[in-house]
C-alpha cells in the first residue's frame, strides 16, 4: 500500500540532494531589481537598439534557466492560452500599424516589455527543480521589499498631510507609473504573503520574515491612497481567510472588522473613501473621466468588433480625443483586440484561475505548496476588481512577479507528485522468512 508523507517530512528527507540544486543567480538578480524602476531609470544607461535592463536580464535569466535543467510544467489548456495571448498581441501590433496614423513607434517596446513579463511564468518553471530553489526563489522576491519602504517612506513624508489631496498620491518605486499601479502591487504581494503565513507551515525565522515583509505592503498600500486598492485588499485578505481549511464561520467576524478597520485608517484616507460616489453629477473628477473614456472605447469597438482596432492605438487621438487609457483592462482588451483577442485574454485568465484552485485542493495543508495555490486563487480575484478601473496586468514592474509565482504554483504541484511518485511505485517487500533454529545449527 501506498505510504504519503507530509510535505515536510518530504522536504527534510531528501535534503542532502536538494542542496547540490543548481541557482539561477542571473534570475535572482533580475527579480530583485524587476520592481526598483527607479533605479533601472535613474542609474541604468538604455543601449543602442531600445536594449535596457529588461531584456538584458531576462535573456541572462534565461539562460540560467536552461543551465538548471528544469523542465516546463505540461500544464495543459494554461500554457497554450498565454501563448495564444502572446501571439494575438503581436498580430493586434500590426493590426494597430494599420488603423492609425499618428506615431506609433513606442508599440513595438511597450509590447516586448509585456511579453517579457508574461514569459517569466516560464523561466521561474524552468528554473525551479526542487523545494530548495522554490523557496530560494521566493526568498529573493521579499528582498526589495525594505528598500521600496524606504522610498515610499521618504515620499510620504514629503508630501504628508492630516487631510486628504492628490499630492499624497505616490508612486513608490515605480517611477514610470502611477499610485494604483504600484497600490496594486503592494495589494498582490501583501494578500499572497499572508497566505505563506497563515497556511504555508514554515519556521519562525520565515514567519517574522514574512511578517516584516507584510508590514512594508501595507504600508505602500494605505499610503497610495488607492480606492480600488483597499477594496481588494479587504477582499482578498477575507479570501484567504475563508478558504484556509474552509473556515465560513470567520464569515461574521471578518463582516464586523470590515466595519470597524476604517475608521482606524487616517483622515486622510476616510476623505479619500468618502469622495467615492456613482451618482451622476456627484462623481470626482477621476471618476467621471472614466466614464467618459469607457464610452469612447466602446464607440472604437463597434467600429472594430472582430480584431480590433489594433495593439496600444486608444490613447491615439484618431480614437480617443484625450490621449488617455482606458482606465479599464477589460475594456481596453475589447476596444483594441476585438471580441478575438478579449476572448482570448478571458480564457487565459480562467485558465490561470483554475490552475490555482487544482493547486489550492491537491496540495497537503499546511505546506507551502497549498499556501501559492491559496494566495494565488485570492490574488487573482483581487487583481480582476483592480482592473475594473486600470490596467494592472500589462505594465512589468507590476505584473512580473504575479506571472513568476504562478510558474511556482504550477511547479510546487509537479514537485509533490514527484514526491509522492517513488513511495506509489515502490514494489511491496516480502516478508523474510523466520527460523525456529539458527541456520548454522542445521548445517546450513
Amino acid at each position: 500500500m501506498a505510504v504519503s508523507l507530509p510535505e515536510s517530512q518530504l522536504h527534510a528527507r531528501s535534503a542532502p540532494t536538494l542542496s547540490r540544486s543548481r541557482q539561477n543567480w542571473f534570475l535572482y538578480v533580475y527579480l530583485f531589481l524587476l520592481p526598483l524602476q527607479n533605479l533601472q531609470t535613474g542609474y541604468m544607461p538604455k543601449l543602442a537598439a531600445g536594449l535596457n535592463f529588461l531584456n538584458i536580464g531576462f535573456c541572462f535569466a534565461l539562460i540560467g534557466a536552461w543551465r538548471c535543467g528544469g523542465r516546463v510544467v505540461p500544464a495543459g489548456a494554461l500554457q497554450r492560452w498565454i501563448l495564444a495571448y502572446v501571439m494575438y498581441a503581436c498580430i493586434a501590433l500590426y493590426i494597430g500599424y494599420a488603423t492609425v496614423h499618428s506615431d506609433t513607434s513606442d508599440h513595438f517596446g511597450v509590447l516586448k516589455d509585456s511579453v517579457l513579463a508574461v514569459m517569466l511564468v516560464f523561466v521561474a518553471q524552468m528554473s525551479v527543480t526542487d523545494w530548495t530553489t522554490l523557496r530560494r526563489l521566493i526568498l529573493v522576491m521579499l528582498l526589495p521589499l525594505p528598500y521600496m519602504l524606504r522610498v515610499t517612506w521618504n515620499q510620504h513624508a514629503s508630501v504628508n498631510s492630516w487631510h486628504y489631496n492628490d499630492y499624497l498620491r505616490i508612486s513608490g518605486t515605480f517611477s514610470e507609473l502611477g499610485a494604483n499601479e504600484f497600490a496594486a502591487f503592494c495589494v498582490f504581494m501583501s494578500i499572497l504573503l499572508f497566505a505563506f503565513l497563515i497556511a504555508g507551515g514554515l519556521s519562525l525565522r520565515w514567519r517574522t520574515l514574512l511578517v516584516a515583509a507584510i508590514a512594508c505592503t501595507l504600508l505602500g498600500v494605505v499610503w497610495t491612497y488607492s480606492r480600488t486598492a483597499y477594496v481588494s485588499l479587504l477582499l482578498g485578505m477575507s479570501g484567504v481567510v475563508l478558504l484556509w481549511r474552509g473556515r465560513w464561520k470567520m464569515v461574521v467576524p471578518l463582516f464586523i472588522a470590515a466595519l470597524i478597520a476604517p475608521n482606524l485608517m487616517p483622515v486622510s484616507v476616510i476623505e479619500r473613501f468618502d469622495s467615492t460616489t456613482l451618482e451622476a453629477g456627484k462623481r470626482d473628477e477621476s471618476t467621471e473621466n472614466r466614464f467618459e473614456f469607457w464610452r469612447i472605447a466602446w464607440d472604437n469597438f463597434e467600429n472594430h468588433p472582430v480584431f480590433g482596432s489594433g495593439y496600444h492605438t486608444f490613447h491615439h487621438p484618431e480614437i480617443n480625443p484625450h490621449q488617455t487609457d482606458t482606465h479599464n483592462f477589460f475594456m481596453r482588451e475589447l476596444t483594441e483586440k476585438g471580441v478575438v483577442g478579449a476572448g482570448i485574454t478571458f480564457a487565459m485568465l480562467l485558465s490561470i484561475l483554475r490552475a490555482c484552485w487544482r493547486t489550492l485542493t491537491r496540495m497537503p495543508a499546511p505546506g507551502l505548496g497549498y499556501a501559492l495555490g491559496l494566495g494565488m486563487v485570492n490574488a487573482w480575484l483581487a487583481l480582476m476588481i483592480e482592473n475594473f478601473f486600470g490596467d494592472r496586468f500589462t505594465y512589468y514592474p507590476m505584473i512580473g512577479y504575479f506571472w513568476v509565482f504562478l510558474g511556482l504554483t504550477l511547479k510546487a504541484r509537479e514537485l509533490h507528485e514527484k514526491d509522492e511518485r517513488p513511495e506509489a511505485a515502490a514494489p511491496p517487500q516480502r516478508p523474510r522468512p523466520q527460523y525456529a533454529v539458527p541456520l548454522s545449527a542445521r548445517g546450513g
